[in-house]
């Protein structure tokens, strides 16, 4: 049916449904092409890419299991991915194939002087990773403060600038000593000798910490041990990090199994070996069976004798000592124990008994000194004592040998005699018996 055919309320009612349905589609388009953003910003974050990122490159052997857009992982987690995977000339040296990769934003400042690209085995299908090592000494490999070269005869008139540190290690005349280290602020310029720092010249690099910038100001120069300002130019590379390649698990696995193919006949050689042990273990166990089915009748034995030690009236100890013999070693050691109580006793008694006894000849032989003293402290005063005594014991002796000689005292000094012994009887075969004579 035509439009113009319709009434005026029907085509009033039938714009203002067009006009509902217009709405609802802008509606719909709006809120489609917002999630349409909100999925593409989601998917640029988890991407990184509207994130800064730094190249970096090294020299692997092998290309095997590497590939363009493979994750390249820091501390585990994936922090970029490979940008280039090309071989290099044949008489190239320090490898054969040359790997660039780039690291995102907020990774990069992990990456040091002594960070090293490590290429390992991933899985059993032949692929690789890289995995990068956290830096831990040295410089960071990109610098995102303001960098500049001065005259070293400048540093002096700079040192009051604390913002100002040095971009490499500031050597003496020798380049033997370090002077000052990297990262040394200006300020320890005046802790130099003059004498010193007026024979250093050149210029040296400096670090403005005040300036900061998105895009690297300068790159660390390991040759040259210190930092070079940064041109994507010249450095359209990145930074090199030293590899450490491990074999790749396929070389790996084909070492193994040569490995295993070499030792493949020595294996043999030894199961066949082990088939006689377990021969022979079969033969000694058989023998073994033997040995305890004729061994069985000493073991019931042994158990009965096992049984009657175990019991109280035929145990080991009644079979030694029996009952009699128990009783005699009991009652002896009680009669011992009694005597030697009593000698106890006794030595107890003798010794309080040695003990006075030693006392009272102690006090004897003191009265025994106290007479001896007095003696002769009689002998000392009286000194005529002795020879009257002496000639009193003689006058004695002469007068007793007088009357002895006297004639009627005499027999009183006579000496008695002794009974005679008895005269010896004579055997009758006797030479000095006399000879009876003849009838």
């Amino acid at each position: 049916m035509p439009l113009q055919d319709l009434t005026p309320q029907l085509r009033t009612r039938l714009s203002r449904i067009e006009r509902l349905v217009g709405l609802f589609v802008t509606v719909a388009t709006l809120l489609m092409m917002v999630g349409l953003g909100f999925y593409i910003q989601r998917v640029a974050k988890d991407k990184g890419w509207f994130l800064r990122k730094m190249p970096y490159y090294t020299y692997v052997r092998t290309a095997a299991g590497l590939k363009v857009g493979q994750p390249v992982k820091l501390m585990g987690s994936e922090v970029g991915k490979i940008t280039k995977v090309e071989p290099l000339p044949p008489d190239f040296h320090y490898g054969n194939v040359f790997i660039a990769f780039e690291v995102k934003e907020n990774h990069y400042g992990y990456l040091w002087e002594d960070s090293r690209a490590k290429v390992g085995a991933s899985d059993f299908l032949g692929n690789r990773f890289i995995e990068l090592t956290k830096g831990t000494n040295g410089a960071p490999t990109y610098l995102f403060h303001g960098l500049r070269r001065v005259n070293i005869t400048e540093l002096p008139a700079l040192a009051s600038q604390t913002n100002l540190f040095l971009g490499e290690d500031l050597y003496d005349a020798d380049a033997k000593r370090v002077l000052l280290p990297l990262f040394t602020s200006l300020e320890k310029i005046t802790t130099l000798v003059p004498g010193e720092f007026r024979q250093l010249s050149g210029t040296v690099s400096l670090i403005d910490r005040s300036m900061t910038s998105k895009l690297p100001a300068g790159i660390w120069d390991p040759q040259e041990a210190r930092y070079l300002p940064f041109d994507r130019k010249i450095y359209k590379e990145g930074y090199f990090l030293p590899p450490e390649e491990a074999p790749a698990l396929s070389d790996r696995l084909e070492a193994v199994m040569n490995t295993v193919e070499r030792a493949l006949p020595g294996v043999l050689d030894l199961t066949n070996q082990i088939g006689r042990v377990l021969a022979s273990s079969s033969s000694a166990a058989e023998r073994a069976e033997q040995v305890l089915a004729d061994v069985r009748p000493l073991l019931a034995r042994l158990n009965v004798i096992s049984g009657h030690l175990t019991n109280a009236q035929g145990s080991l100890g009644e079979w030694l000592l029996p009952p009699q013999l128990h009783r005699q070693l009991n009652e002896a050691l009680t009669n011992v124990n009694t005597a030697i109580t009593d000698a106890s006793l006794l030595l107890t008694n003798s010794d309080a008994r040695v003990t006075q006894l030693a006392v009272e000849l102690d006090r004897t032989l003191e009265n025994l000194s106290g007479i001896t003293s007095n003696l002769h402290a009689q002998v000392n005063a009286n000194t005529n004592t002795l020879t009257e005594i002496t000639r009193l014991v003689t006058d004695a002796d002469d007068m007793v040998q007088g009357l002895k000689r006297h004639w009627f005292l005499r027999s009183s000094f006579k000496a008695r005699p002794t009974n005679a012994p008895a005269p010896r009887a004579l055997s009758p075969k006797d030479p000095k018996r006399p000879r009876s004579a003849k009838p």
